[in-house]
């Protein structure tokens, strides 16, 4: 591995030994009724909206961002970021929030019950992942989505990139996820 390689692998490590060491920030939506923690390195955006499906189909939320330490040195976007979504209404499907819906299926994880969906983009040499996860029983409709941007490894000369390790950030849009508790 290259000096650069080795310089993004232990920002990365510090980044993700600092996340665990720092105490986690936590997030009410008063309106809604959810309650979120996040690692205190990440970033904020509580006046996020995303129009993925067009123009005139805004979906409003709360974002938290990956620190850019996480994405340095790496592939990964320093867009990449976790949200809380909410739509009008009951009945929700991921087909709402994201289009195409792919891989729908049902997932139970600490006591919430989703309707989940990926999603996936690419253009220009980068790569645009969304996985989907729709809280069943809520109105109006809540979602939480992981936004994960990359670029091609293959577009970079040897050694002066290393790939981003998907499992490792899965798991902490996991563990932030894990936290979401609903008040209403």
């Amino acid at each position: 591995m290259t000096r650069v390689g080795l310089i993004a692998v232990a920002a990365a490590a510090m980044t993700m030994a600092a996340a665990h060491a720092a105490p986690w920030k936590h997030y009410t939506e008063a309106t809604l009724g959810y309650t979120i923690a996040y690692p205190a390195n990440w970033s904020i955006d509580t006046g996020y909206v995303t129009s993925n499906l067009g123009p005139g189909h805004d979906i409003h939320g709360v974002a938290f961002t990956i620190p850019a330490s996480m994405a340095a040195g790496t592939n990964l976007g320093s867009d990449s970021k976790l949200s809380v979504e909410s739509l009008p209404g009951s009945n929700c499907t991921p087909s709402q929030f994201v289009d195409p819906a792919d891989d729908v299926h049902t997932v139970h994880a600490n006591g919430l019950s989703y309707i989940a969906a990926t999603s996936e983009d690419a253009g220009a040499g980068n790569r645009y992942e969304t996985d989907l996860f729709v809280v069943n029983d809520t109105s109006p409709c809540i979602a939480v989505r992981y936004f994960i941007h990359s670029s091609n490894i293959a577009n970079y000369d040897p050694g002066t990139v290393t790939q981003f390790d998907h499992a490792r950030l899965i798991g902490w849009f996991d563990r932030i996820r894990a936290t979401l508790k609903l008040g209403k």
